[in-house]
């Protein structure tokens, strides 16, 4: 087992090669190009996703704006629940130690120009450990934040969005904003100001949030009113502070962590594959939404979530903000989610008029058997053709209007008479009584759903 990693060292060009300015960490990998004639075989091109090419008014890489994930692409080790980490790169030498994080910075992006994306998203923990105080976190964090500005300006890439990590630390684990410890709490905004200050030193386009761990596990040990109304209250002086120094960008929450994919355990709970926290006060998109209008602040605040119910959710309430595009372990010959669910997640960029100043942050991990940099590369040029097709199943469902002109026949009814009164609010309970006693019972339409899923399906398919 040993020997293997050894051998694996050799493919990475070996943990003790000296790291300069002209070090190269994926040898032999150019800029990736746009080539759709490709051979089957000549696999690390783009064949769908040409980043200047026009489509509906505007580029493709202006329609989504892609990133690529910092910690998935770069601190993701291969590590599971079952297994010990299964890659060895150059940079991973003493992971946590300063050093190592500079060569994993270096590393991102020369990943990023070879890719030929133009942001990353990170977590202000991706890029340094913690240190034994908070003074010393934030020089470590300082200094590699000077290496970042410098690769940036010569670049030109710059955070989609720079997020605040209050989750990892074992302080967090009766959560931050929540902590029933005030003195918890007041750490977590103090590092949350740091963090802000960062987004806006590095040109961040969003600042996130995520609240891992704002929840409760028992709710007899909790004051649930108080912990909302704390939750609440850092979100107002984060935003508070966002308005202060003039941050142009979203503040974005990342409700979770939902997946379509949640299963029941014994006692019928809801479990999740990221963390433990039963009772999250941002469950979902709409819970989320519920807490921002209780208290006042859904006017700062746009949603980060997954393809799915909640961008779904998300976008019809108007407060889609960015999505986490995720890879799908469990498909054996690639990533198929172009056949549905990206065409309709275009769908809703197009008729929100585009996501900016959010993205697409693409968060995916290689498989753990999938050790060679070129897989790191090949999942992300997967992604970028799986976005790029459905950008444009997505247009010609559009443009050809069979959906539009389906759901404004479907919902006519709406449009005079008792359901335009209804509508409007006008109705009352008497007036729709009176209405069905001379109209006697109602007789609707097949909802034809099978026909509609195989339209949905030809646009996929061709």
């Amino acid at each position: 087992m040993y020997t293997q990693h050894q051998k694996r060292q050799k493919t990475y060009g070996g943990r003790q090669t000296p790291v300069t300015d002209s070090y190269e960490f994926f040898p032999g990998v150019t800029r990736v190009e746009y080539r759709p004639g490709a051979s089957a075989e000549d696999s690390l091109c783009f064949r769908h996703y040409n980043p200047s090419e026009r489509v509906h008014g505007r580029t493709m890489e202006e329609w989504f704006r892609p990133a690529v994930s910092y910690w998935h692409a770069f601190s993701y080790q291969g590590l599971d629940r079952y297994g010990m980490p299964a890659f060895i790169r150059p940079w991973d030498e003493a992971p946590n130690s300063l050093e190592a994080c500079k060569r994993r910075v270096r590393a991102a992006f020369e990943f990023f120009s070879k890719l030929g994306v133009r942001y990353w998203t990170v977590f202000d923990r991706d890029l340094t450990p913690e240190g034994y105080t908070l003074e010393e976190s934030f020089q470590q964090l300082d200094e590699v934040i000077d290496l970042v500005q410098e690769l940036q300006q010569r670049t030109g890439i710059k955070p989609l969005w720079f997020g605040c990590n209050l989750f990892s630390h074992p302080r967090y684990a009766n959560g931050a904003a929540t902590n029933p410890d005030a003195h918890v709490a007041a750490y977590a905004a103090a590092q949350c100001k740091k963090a802000f200050d960062i987004a806006m030193k590095l040109g961040a386009e969003n600042f996130l949030l995520w609240g891992a761990r704002e929840g409760y596990h028992n709710p007899m040990v909790a004051d649930l009113p108080r912990e909302m109304r704390n939750y609440a209250k850092f979100l107002k002086i984060v935003a508070d502070y966002k308005d202060k120094h003039g941050f142009r960008g979203n503040l974005l929450i990342r409700p979770g962590p939902h997946r379509e994919s949640r299963f029941y355990n014994s006692e019928h709970r809801y479990e999740s594959e990221d963390c433990d926290t039963f009772g999250r006060y941002d469950y979902d998109a709409m819970s989320t939404l519920c807490l921002l209008k209780h208290h006042g602040l859904e006017r700062q605040f746009k949603l980060h979530v997954y393809p799915g119910r909640d961008h779904l959710f998300a976008s019809a309430m108007g407060y889609l903000g960015c999505i986490e595009y995720e890879s799908y372990h469990e498909e054996y010959f690639g990533d198929f989610r172009y056949n549905g669910e990206t065409t309709v997640m275009m769908k809703n960029f197009i008729d929100q008029g585009g996501i900016q100043p959010g993205g697409v942050s693409l968060a995916l991990r290689p498989r753990r058997e999938s050790h060679d940099f070129r897989d790191l590369f090949l999942m992300y040029v997967q992604s970028l053709d799986t976005l790029a097709k459905g950008l444009k199943t997505a247009v010609r469902l559009t443009s050809e209007g069979h959906f539009s002109r389906h759901l404004q026949q479907r919902y006519s009814g709406y449009q005079s008479g008792i359901g335009a009164r209804l509508a409007s609010g006008e109705a009352s309970l008497e007036e729709c009584d009176e209405f069905v006693k001379r109209h006697g019972e109602p007789n609707p339409p097949s909802a034809r759903l099978e026909h509609w899923n195989s339209v949905f399906r030809y646009y996929n398919e061709h």
